[in-house]
């Protein structure tokens, strides 16, 4: 009877069209998936274009094909195969699953913006099952805990200062960096439910230190994108995972970390900005090692109250110190929240879509997730966590002309960024710079939108306000703060008059950049043309 039932489970699980797969041809799909976890790709590469030319549209074989075709030079091929499989199934879950696939499959090709579209369609599938009380059963994920007795016993600890006390010796300043640097110092030791060892190096040393890893037992991670200042590797002999990042010293006395692609524009990167910090060494038992001489600047830049655990934190797209949140940490973002969602764990879902929410607060994909997810895990008796309140969201709100955009205009939206953690500029019409000054801007509206946009201390730009900014507006908006910098006193007047239904505490004037101006240049171009 159990050999019975053991057959129906996998005719029933391996049964798409009226086509059932023959017992052998079930074990050489197991055989493949276990050769991709030994990482024998060649041997699975085999089992699996055997299978797929039979069962093309077989669920489970597309499934270990497109896997096996991630980690190989066939990475270009699974977006086509994929789009069959997603117009293939008819429900939503799976339908969820294709996108999420082809959103992380155009994500390490980096298409971002056909990897957010993909993301974007596993939300709204994602949420149309949860629309009839469906929700993807959980599943645990088991290689996420695993290692973590390593952590748990010391023994990555004590990886993890061999490793600098070697690096040191070769005057290689690498230092405990991330989570490993915010376990040691809120729990005096390396937090248990860790899964990898963070250290950080200057740029400088960068190429050195991944050297004398490479030496050391350490071996790289092949990974989808290479960042020009991060690297994974996992140590031969104890399987520890280890996260290098490369940090550089700027001009302004900050320092820049984060995820670098110099060949691709700002919304491909992310970059993380600290405050200027100093290491000195420690002795340890097995000889000195850096360490940051303070270490609360990196944490609270990171976390803000990083002494208040938080295990939902994902420091990737939460980080307090991002400079952007860029189109590379929304994909990342969507990516994790779909994954989490379809293994049913609500929770961890539902963190990604408040963690998008307070770095975008108009960001609709996340805020329906989030409700979506509220009602699923109250249907389910499943408590709504507390988020600690690292950083109360603030938003900023500003109009301005921005003709002929120059570096006053950057300087602003700087500063007024600077004000929140999130900035909505106002770009006024044509018709409305004609009203107020007697001309219109040398630049069209949709030319000034687009300067804007493309200015990094600019989260949301809109082309429609009031004249004159009132608490409802500001309320229904959810802004916080009215900002705006003044050339003279005669445009001071005119811009606190416009800003006079508010109370004080949300007015913010800003300083003005002097030397600069859209009518110095204008009278630089006419001079030049004389």
């Amino acid at each position: 009877m159990i050999l019975i039932l053991n057959s129906i489970k996998l005719r029933i699980k391996f049964k798409l069209n009226d086509d059932v797969m023959k017992i052998d041809e079930i074990n050489a799909l197991k055989q493949a998936k276990n050769h991709i976890a030994a990482g024998c790709l060649n041997e699975a590469g085999q089992l699996l274009n055997c299978l797929k030319k039979k069962y093309a549209l077989h669920s489970d074989v597309a499934r270990l094909w497109c896997s096996w075709a991630i980690r190989t030079n066939r990475l270009t091929e699974v977006p086509d195969y994929a789009k069959r499989l997603y117009e293939h199934v008819q429900n939503d879950g799976q339908k969820a699953h294709w996108a999420h696939l082809l959103g992380t499959t155009y994500f390490y090709m980096l298409d971002l913006n056909r990897s957010q579209d993909y993301f974007i369609r596993a939300i709204a599938h994602l949420i149309e099952l949860a629309r009839y009380e469906k929700m993807p059963v959980r599943r645990e994920k088991h290689s996420a805990a695993a290692g973590n007795d390593v952590f748990i016993s010391g023994k990555a600890e004590q990886l993890l200062w061999s490793t600098c006390t070697v690096l040191a010796q070769q005057n290689i300043p690498a230092f405990p960096y991330a989570g490993t640097l915010l376990g040691l110092e809120r729990e005096g030791k390396l937090l248990d439910c860790d899964k990898d060892i963070d250290i950080a190096v200057w740029m400088t040393s960068f190429d050195a230190c991944c050297t004398m890893l490479e030496k050391n037992g350490w071996h790289p991670v092949a990974t989808p994108i290479t960042y020009q200042n991060y690297r994974d590797y996992v140590h031969g002999e104890s399987g520890i995972t280890l996260d290098v990042c490369g940090l550089k010293h700027c001009d302004n006395n900050v320092i820049k970390g984060g995820f670098a692609l110099p060949d691709y524009p700002s919304e491909y990167q992310r970059v993380s900005v600290f405050s200027n910090f100093e290491l000195i060494q420690r002795e340890m038992s097995g000889g000195a090692v850096w360490y940051p001489k303070r270490p609360e600047t990196i944490l609270t830049a990171f976390y803000g109250d990083w002494r208040t655990p938080n295990p939902l934190w994902d420091t990737v797209v939460s980080a307090l110190n991002l400079e952007k949140f860029t189109l590379l940490v929304r994909c990342y973002a969507y990516h994790r929240l779909v994954k989490r969602w379809l293994l049913g764990d609500l929770v961890k879902a539902w963190s990604y879509s408040y963690q998008i929410g307070l770095k975008d607060p108009d960001d609709l994909h996340a805020l329906r997730s989030r409700q979506w997810l509220e009602r699923a895990m109250v249907r389910t008796g499943q408590s709504i966590p507390q988020w600690p309140h690292n950083r109360k969201p603030k938003r900023i709100f500003t109009r301005m002309v921005a003709d002929l955009f120059h570096i006053g205009h950057i300087n602003f939206l700087r500063d007024a960024r600077a004000l929140g953690t999130h900035l909505t500029v106002c770009v006024v019409s044509d018709q409305r710079v004609l009203d107020n000054k007697g001309k219109l801007p040398v630049m069209t509206q949709a030319e000034r939108v687009a300067a804007v946009t493309a200015c990094q201390y600019a989260d949301t730009v809109i082309t429609e306000s009031p004249v004159n900014a009132t608490l409802e507006f500001m309320h229904s908006n959810g802004f916080d703060i009215y900002t705006f910098a003044c050339a003279d006193e005669e445009e001071r007047a005119g811009k606190y008059q416009q800003c006079a239904l508010l109370p004080r505490e949300m007015v913010q004037e800003l300083s003005y950049t002097p030397g600069i101006s859209t009518t110095d240049i204008v009278q630089r171009i006419l001079k030049k043309q004389r």
